[in-house]
């Protein structure tokens, strides 16, 4: 017996797949940068190097300062539906969650002690920052992108004995004055 199946019930059966069967999470790769802003033409800090041009440009456009160093990079995998801390400064952690969406949530930790949480969209190579007031009109960021699998797998080795461990939480201190 051939049996057709009309155009409406092709329309409900795939609406019912889609509300029964979940989004699929995956892990998610994470490359986190702290960025010092500031119009001083140098670093104080020789180990700071200066930021991708491109990145800086895109910066000026938005920012007011006129140089930008990356004081630090580190990156990890977030696990599906987990939470990971990445320790960008010996006073500074952040704990990153990821949620449905794609969207991530993110907790600033300064000195052991909750500054700022945030839920924002991320998706393969692009970011978003956080970041706040320093001394001496200077500034600091946390440049959170979500790496593909080249870009990922490029960090994970130029930068793997500086990511923290999970089983071992960091200790925390104040993201404010990055030198």
């Amino acid at each position: 017996m051939n049996r057709k199946i009309s155009p409406g019930r092709w329309f409900v059966f795939l609406a019912f797949l889609a509300f029964v069967i979940p989004a699929v999470a995956e892990d998610i790769k994470i490359e986190a940068k702290l960025i010092w802003a500031t119009n001083d033409e140098k670093s104080p800090d020789p180990t700071h190097k200066v930021v991708d041009p491109k990145l800086a440009e895109e910066f000026r456009k938005i920012f007011t300062w006129k140089n930008y160093f990356e004081v630090s990079r580190t990156n990890g995998v977030v696990p599906s539906r987990g939470t990971r801390p990445f320790k960008v400064s010996n006073k500074c952690v952040i704990e990153i969650t990821e949620l449905e969406g794609p969207k991530v949530e993110v907790k600033l930790i300064g000195e052991g002690k909750p500054v700022n949480k945030t839920t924002k969209a991320l998706s393969r190579g692009h970011y978003f920052t956080l970041g706040g007031e320093s001394k001496n009109g200077s500034a600091w960021f946390v440049v959170i992108t979500q790496l593909d699998d080249k870009e990922s797998n490029a960090a994970t080795i130029a930068n793997q004995a500086k990511t923290v461990s999970p089983d071992k939480p960091p200790v925390v201190g104040k993201p404010a004055d990055v030198k």
